[in-house]
């Protein structure tokens, strides 16, 4: 049941102990801690006395609690309430390694050391706080809790628990009439806003602006009628008129609630290629997220490691495999500052917002019948029965990606250096909209399960057009590192987010097998960027969490994509330095990735060997002189360092390294061999002679260099 309006609620669930257990009646998660500052739920509960004192923590699992502090939880009727920082609790897993509380999982999993006396024989009572806003946030959802003894055995047995069914909701009781569905659906594209209960300050954007047009995402991804009227509190509504955006909302046609709020979109795990593509956007779920980088390598290779597993004439769907990212959740697509309330009337009259909209003077000017809009396109798109769809959407699409550049271009040199997250906030959430935009058309018409028809020799049947994911990134919206705006705003913000930005992408859209005189190393995927953040995300974190295996993946994709039938002198395809860097695997940046990689040496040999013999296989392609000359090689070129420019550098480096983890010796002299074909004024001695050892830190140092 939801409930909305109230300031104070309390979910009573009865527990009968039998000796170090609890039994109970069903408890509805999630527990939606959602509303004004101070704002409570709390649940009652009854334990032995053996319960009681065997309870020593806590355990939750929380989403969005998005900075330390934002909530507080209380035991009984003890007056302390324990706010929720990286102080009080410990947070598991990489949520920890990412930040913990206001870092860059939006959902954590947590443990709280209990009080000594807080619990009791009898009943118990556990409040949960929304202690204070941001001015961004509401609140936060409790997905799962429990009490844990000392030995990590849980006291509440997970049958206790139910979820909630946002199928079975419906709109409230006392708004499902036309008329307030109507007066529902004008005060969602037409009411007046504020940007927080702290500000009443007039917006321009409603609430059709910053999400998609309907509001279709709201039910799709199953916020609460409770949540939606809160938020429309927030923004400075009545409950009345909340209740009747919720009823809008519960009562759009052909939209089901696949999605959750705490399961980020298109998170990839197994199966969801088998389901229907209108379930692609909900993702695989919270719980596909991997505990660490070793589990990945049984789904990148199921029936084990192989040739046949990396071919580059295959097809490794990333939407299949699960990562240790947990790619931004619904709340971190929604931009924070819409482009109207950021730029004003220059956003509204621009290219990229008519292109949208077909409001404002471009538009105007251009396109005065609206026929030339996104939607408008789109409606044509499903009229044809999708033939077409690369008609009209071809151009389209890049002029709309280029029309953003453009816009944004003048204001990108402002975010060098500056120290106002605001402004960060500003650039960040104008590409957010468009991603959100994009997010309607693909799911509104269903572009998305169309691809082919996009693209006739893609390998994909699903994928986004051209998808702006990848230029969402901080990193490309030339964020400043320390100053992205984003969560806690600390330089790991724009580490994690710009990874986990390039993961969305090359779920959605990774470009493979996509040929054609429009492709090229930089879109939809600029792979050099993956590489190098990949890296990062492990050797500039704490504990060095792996992600050797997330670059396996990008790896073998890469590699895919730039097996086509464009000429070598195209940077679309077999580029070394790109999509095909196989020297990346013995980077010394990725050197704490190995050593945390966690798998047997024998496992990793088996890993470079299928890899590295793909890779050759396909450059051997190719003859010398069409490397030398389409690569512009100075076959005299003297090896300088890996991550320079020419060609030579990642060959020569990576020979000895290879060897040196046991690569098969005859595949490492075969790539000797081929060298020497096409670099012929170089001496290879020092390579073929080299010498290596491994520093503590895990880098491997040849005497070749």
């Amino acid at each position: 049941m939801q409930r909305v309006g109230l300031l104070f609620s309390v979910l009573t669930f009865l527990l009968l102990s039998s000796p170090g257990r609890a039994h109970a009646q069903t408890l509805e998660l999630p527990i939606e801690v959602i509303g004004p500052e101070g704002y409570t739920r709390s649940v009652s509960f009854t334990l032995s006395s053996e319960a009681a004192a065997q309870s020593v923590h806590l355990w939750l699992q929380a989403h969005n609690l998005s900075y330390e502090g934002k909530g507080s939880v209380r035991f009984n009727d003890d007056a302390t309430w324990i706010p929720l920082d990286n102080t009080t609790v410990t947070v598991e897993g990489r949520g920890r390694n990412y930040g913990g509380i206001g870092g860059a999982f939006a959902t954590l999993s947590m443990r709280l050391p209990i009080p000594a006396g807080a619990l009791k024989e009898g009943t118990n009572t556990l409040h949960f706080r929304f202690n204070y806003t941001d001015e961004r946030s509401i609140g936060y959802r409790v997905l799962r809790f429990n009490l844990l003894r000392a030995d990590g055995k849980q006291v509440i047995q997970e049958s206790v628990f139910s979820h909630a069914d946002p199928h079975s909701w419906t709109a409230p009781p006392i708004y499902q009439d036309p008329a307030s569905i109507a007066e529902g659906e004008a005060l969602w594209r037409t009411a007046t806003l504020v940007p927080s209960s702290k500000n009443g300050t007039p917006m321009r954007a409603h609430c059709m602006d910053c999400h998609t047009q309907s509001g279709m995402d709201l039910k799709y991804f199953a916020y609460s009628n409770h949540a939606i009227v809160e938020r429309a509190r927030f923004h400075g509504l009545n409950e009345k008129q909340g209740l009747k955006i919720a009823a809008y909302i519960r009562t759009l046609p052909n939209v089901q609630p696949w999605g959750r709020p705490w399961n980020p979109p298109y998170q990839p795990g197994p199966g969801l290629d088998s389901r229907p593509v209108e379930q692609w956007a909900a993702g695989a779920g919270i719980d596909w997220v991997l505990p660490d980088d070793q589990h990945m390598l049984q789904y990148i290779f199921p029936q084990g490691i192989t040739e046949e597993a990396v071919s580059t004439k295959a097809n490794l769907s990333a939407r299949e495999i699960p990562t240790t990212l947990q790619l931004p959740d619904w709340n971190h697509w929604l931009p924070s500052i819409h482009p109207k309330d950021a730029w004003g009337d220059d956003f509204v009259n621009s290219r990229v917002s008519g292109s949208y909209d077909g409001q404002g003077t471009w538009a105007l000017a251009n396109d005065p019948t609206g026929t030339r809009t996104g939607r408008a396109r789109a409606a044509r798109v499903v009229a044809s029965g999708y033939s077409t769809y690369r008609s009209e959407f071809l151009y389209f699409q890049e002029e709309w990606n280029l029309s953003l550049y453009n816009f944004l271009l003048p204001r990108y040199p402002n975010t060098v250096g500056i120290s106002d997250p605001v402004y960060s906030r500003k650039i960040y959430s104008t590409g957010l909209w468009k991603m959100v935009k994009e997010f309607e058309l693909m799911n509104d018409f269903r572009l998305d399960g169309h691809y082919q028809k996009l693209i006739p020799t893609s390998r994909d049947s699903r994928a986004w057009l051209f998808n702006y994911s990848f230029d969402v990134s901080p990193n490309t919206m030339k964020l400043p590192a320390a100053n992205t705006g984003i969560n806690n705003n600390s330089t790991l913000m724009h580490l994690y987010f710009s990874t986990a930005w390039y993961h969305v992408a090359l779920v959605l859209n990774n470009g493979n097998h996509s040929d054609g005189d429009r492709r090229n190393s930089q879109r939809p995927i600029d792979w050099p960027y993956t590489h190098g953040f990949i890296l990062h995300l492990s050797h500039d974190v704490a504990g060095n969490p792996s992600t050797m295996s997330n670059q396996v993946l990008f790896l073998i994709k890469g590699m895919q994509t730039a097996d086509n039938s464009q000429p070598l002198k195209n940077n679309g395809s077999w580029h070394i330095r790109g999509p095909a860097r196989i020297a990346s695997l013995v980077h010394f940046g990725f050197s704490a990735a190995r050593k945390t990689w966690g798998i047997p040496p024998e496992q990793r040999k088996a890993i470079f060997e299928v890899l590295l013999r793909t890779w050759l296989k396909k450059t051997k392609e190719y003859s010398p002189e069409t490397w030398r000359t389409d690569y512009a090689i100075d076959p005299s070129q003297p090896y300088t360092f890996v991550d320079q420019f020419p060609a030579i550098n990642n060959i020569w480096y990576m020979i000895p390294r290879f060897r040196y983890f046991g690569v098969d010796a005859a595949l490492v002299e075969e790539l000797t061999q081929w060298a020497e074909s096409v670099f012929t004024g170089v001496d290879w001695t020092p390579v073929r002679n080299a010498t290596c050892t491994e520093r503590p830190t895990g880098e491997i140092s040849c005497t070749s260099g």
